[in-house]
């Protein structure tokens, strides 16, 4: 009698497993867990430069990067600027005493990493050498001309 017990209980065991794994694979995830207060309220991110010159930045973002110019918030020492394919993503450039960005650097995700190095270095723009990173993930560096530093990234899949 303990034995047949014994071999429900197991088998009761290895259904729930079984049940557990299937739900996680099939994206399945407690409430708790995958809901944040944050993931209801954010709707997208601007990232801020320091410039020694706004109309140099303006040329640089604008015209070498190719960004679209958002002029709703513009001031005499802020303009911001996005890709229209990307919502909710901005560059901000604030005109103050430049700081450069270090070691943290806005990426640009790009669908094919050759052309866009080979589009900055048209301008005049110094990029890094390719780097293969791993996962199929490929990264090239380059600044602007405050020193605020810049990856382009194509990924892997």
């Amino acid at each position: 009698m303990m034995q047949k017990l014994l071999q429900k209980l197991k088998t009761a065991t290895v259904i729930v497993l079984i049940s557990v794994f299937v739900l996680l694979i099939s994206g399945w995830t407690s409430t708790a867990v995958a809901q944040s207060p944050m993931g209801d309220v954010v709707t997208g991110y601007i990232s801020k430069v320091n410039v020694a010159d706004l109309g140099r930045a303006i040329d640089f973002y604008h015209g070498i990067l190719g960004m679209e110019w958002d002029h709703s918030e513009d001031t005499d020492r802020w303009t911001q600027f996005f890709y229209p394919r990307v919502p909710g993503t901005l560059i901000g450039v604030y005109e103050g005493q430049p700081t450069g960005t270090g070691e943290a650097a806005l990426t640009l995700v790009v669908e094919d990493i050759f052309v866009a190095s080979d589009v900055l270095m048209s301008q005049g723009i110094e990029v890094s050498p390719i780097h293969d990173v791993g996962g199929g993930v490929l990264l090239a560096f380059f600044k602007d001309f405050d020193g605020n530093s810049l990856t382009l990234r194509q990924n892997g899949w």
